[in-house]
């Protein structure tokens, strides 16, 4: 039973892929298939100020993201950032205050951008 109760605890944290952390194509084709979905840039506003994807809100991941979230509807949210780390920690955080599905983009602007998909 040991044995068991391990495996699945380090299968559970071995951080595999999700459903819910998309490339950036997939990320791309499911955003503008799902309908009234809110697009979230969590980078700050200099970051945004250098290019975003259109049509994104932008709350900036800081120690008070999750105080921000209170005008946040609760629709279907497609979150990014720079690299993917804030975006990951601002996905929980958002799936920790009941917003569902969440949905990450790997490897954030600079994936975006690597494969060749537009920035505003």
């Amino acid at each position: 039973m040991k044995k068991l109760f391990i495996f699945l605890f380090l299968f559970a944290c071995s951080g595999e892929k999700t459903d819910d952390l998309l490339s950036p194509n997939d990320f791309d084709s499911k955003y503008k298939a799902t309908q009234n979905a809110i697009l979230l840039d969590v980078r700050t506003v200099e970051e945004v100020n250098a290019g975003a994807l259109a049509g994104a809100v932008n709350i900036v991941y800081d120690n008070a993201f999750a105080d921000k979230l209170g005008t946040l509807e609760h629709k279907p949210i497609f979150v990014y950032c720079g690299s993917g780390i804030r975006s990951a920690k601002a996905a929980a955080i958002l799936r920790e205050k009941g917003y569902d599905p969440v949905f990450e983009m790997e490897g954030g602007m600079k994936a975006w951008k690597a494969a060749g998909l537009p920035v505003q």
